[in-house]
């Protein structure tokens, strides 16, 4: 049988609106990313439409990925993500 370890974390969220990378702490688990604009995204390659989420935040894993944002020309380019850290 496998025994679960609890871990605390914390969570910060910040918005972007420019091309560049998403903000990575020392300590960071892993990311729950939500296109909040209505341009399509590219998170390292991989599209993501409006209103579509890349959620990397999974129990027993912790993302080490570095993820960089490109958005398609138009209006309201924007993507809110939630930074889950170990408290």
């Amino acid at each position: 049988m496998t025994e679960f370890q609890f871990v605390d974390f914390t969570t910060s969220t910040k918005t972007y609106t420019i091309a560049g990378d998403i903000l990575r702490e020392s300590d960071t688990l892993g990311y729950h990313i939500c296109n909040t604009g209505s341009t399509l995204v590219f998170i390292n390659n991989f599209p993501l439409y409006p209103s579509g989420v890349l959620d990397t935040m999974l129990i027993g894993y912790r993302d080490k990925s570095k993820y960089t944002i490109k958005f398609q020309p138009g209006p309201n380019p924007e993507i809110t993500v939630i930074t889950f850290n170990r408290a």
